[in-house]
């Protein structure tokens, strides 16, 4: 014989969840309620479809027991019909099990804020609650007035029996018992109301909102993450556009003054060895610095244009802060970014003397005080055959605006006497020394 096994039959394989999709279309509509947040429109859709079924069947059980009752010929002409009793316990639980829940959806339809909407839809189940409970409490109430009160000589009657000593046969319902009964009844209403009313589903909201307001933060977090893993890769970008040019320029420079001025090479190397002690934390690839100081930054600039100086000649610079300023924060690579773009696209290809000017100052904005970082050459200006794009500046803008939003900006601008003025504007703020580690 075969010794093949039997193929197991399709969706056969044992504790293995259903797929979605037959679960949306075997489940209950109580089920596809949990898909959505609790008191949400789409919610309350379905999670009243769930209530139709055991509503219908409470009305049935009641318009067969009013037919039975009805139809009973041993009853007494003065027997009590329950009759307005069954209808009010039927809108009562109706009005229970969907009116509360339906004003929770308009409460979180508003989108309030969360302790606020919390407190809205609290407010509304219970409104709902107290509407079915007055409703049972009336009907009680109604029921016990249609009632045929006992006279008083048989209340006396009563009483003296329950004094004596004879042996007493029967049930006897004192008024102390009734009104425990009455007590019992309304504790037995309440929690059934409550129960029926949505005090599972406050639960399950107040759980999920929890939930729910952990996972935005943690997408937030992620979403942050994201977008400084992209600032850190446009800072690396831009320092791998800063290194090359300038130091294979340097480099052939100091290789030429070795040869004929090996004093020029020397100050050549102590300006590049300056410059790269300033930089060299700043290109970091771990992303740990993200802001630095306007002092570093000047710093940065002073020995670069030193080196640029050594081998442009007919260059002049001027690089000033006011010491108050200095330790106002930064991104780092940016300055000396344009510094690098104003000599490359202006200086170098302009014949005769030429000059840079690296400045900082504060002045009052409507939303606050704003420093400005302004590099300003004589060089060729946009008349070129680049404006300097190239290097990144759309880079820049994008970092500034992860970084600050609307509030900063890079802006370029063409001099009066000729050439290029670019201005970075930020807001002013201090650096802490525990950022810079």
């Amino acid at each position: 014989m075969s010794n093949f096994e039997k193929p197991a039959k399709p969706g056969s394989t044992p504790d293995q969840p259903l797929p979605g999709k037959m679960i949306d279309k075997l489940g209950s509509w109580a089920i596809r309620a949990q898909q959505y947040p609790i008191f949400s429109q789409t919610w309350f859709r379905y999670r009243a479809r769930s209530f139709a079924l055991p509503i219908g069947v409470l009305g049935f059980i009641l318009v067969v027991l009013s037919l039975l009752i009805a139809n009973d010929s041993s009853a007494q002409a003065e027997t009590v019909k329950p009759y307005s009793m069954f209808c009010a316990i039927f809108i009562a639980i109706a009005i229970n099990l969907l009116f509360g829940r339906w004003l929770a959806t308009l409460v979180k339809k508003r989108q309030w804020q969360q302790k606020k909407e919390t407190a809205g839809i609290a407010v509304a189940l219970l409104f709902g609650l107290a509407i079915s409970f007055g409703l049972v409490n009336s009907a009680d109430h109604f029921l016990d007035k249609k009632v045929k009160k006992t006279s008083p000589e048989t209340r006396q009657k009563i009483d003296n029996l329950v004094k004596s000593d004879e042996v007493k046969v029967g049930l006897i319902i004192t008024d102390e018992e009734q009104r425990k009964s009455h007590l019992f009844n309304y504790v037995f209403w309440f929690i059934l109301l409550s129960w029926w009313g949505g005090a599972l589903d406050f639960r399950a909201y107040l759980r999920q909102s929890k939930v729910m307001e952990e996972a935005l933060l943690q997408e937030q977090l992620e979403q942050y993450k994201t977008e400084r893993n992209q600032a850190q890769m446009r800072l690396s970008v831009l320092a791998s556009q800063v290194e090359p040019h300038f130091l294979f320029n340097t480099l052939s420079g100091v290789r030429a003054a070795m040869l004929s001025d090996p004093a020029r090479g020397v100050a050549i190397i102590d300006h590049l060895v300056d410059y790269l002690r300033s930089t060299i934390p700043q290109m970091r690839s771990d992303g740990n610095l993200v802001l630095t100081t306007v002092r570093n930054q000047f710093d940065s600039v002073n020995a670069y244009l030193n080196v640029i100086h050594t081998r442009i000649p007919r260059l002049s610079f001027s690089v000033t802060c006011p010491p108050e300023l200095e330790a106002c924060a930064v991104p780092p690579l940016m300055l000396i970014s344009l510094v690098e773009n104003a000599v490359k696209h202006g200086i170098e290809l302009k014949k005769g003397p030429v000059e840079i000017h690296v400045t900082a100052s504060s002045f009052e904005a409507q939303h606050g005080v704003q420093l400005c970082l302004s590099v300003a050459d004589n060089g060729v200006g946009f008349g070129a055959s680049s404006s300097g794009s190239g290097i990144g500046l759309s880079n820049i803008r994008e970092r500034l605006r992860q970084l600050y939003g609307s509030d900063a900006s890079l802006d370029l601008s063409m001099r009066e006497q000729g050439g290029i003025e670019a201005r970075i504007l930020l807001p002013l703020s201090v650096l802490d020394d525990n950022l810079l580690h």
